[in-house]
């Protein structure tokens, strides 16, 4: 029964390193998803912005060339 003593020696160890585990606390999660919604917003501001002015630059030289 090698298998059943090595899944009770992987779940023994498991447990073990599980209380080992420094958790963040509540407002320590709060503080980053905050801050990652922040960040993840500004870049798609950012993102947007340039995509516009991409798009209005190809728009510009495509009726330039186009005549």
């Amino acid at each position: 029964m090698k298998l059943i003593d090595d899944l009770k020696q992987f779940y023994g160890d498991t447990t073990t390193e599980f209380k080992k585990i420094s958790w963040p606390s509540r407002d320590e999660v709060k503080d980053s998803t905050i801050i990652v919604c922040t960040t993840i917003v500004f870049v798609m501001v950012v993102l947007g912005l340039y995509d516009t002015g991409i798009v209005t630059v190809a728009n510009f030289a495509q009726k330039l060339f186009s005549k």
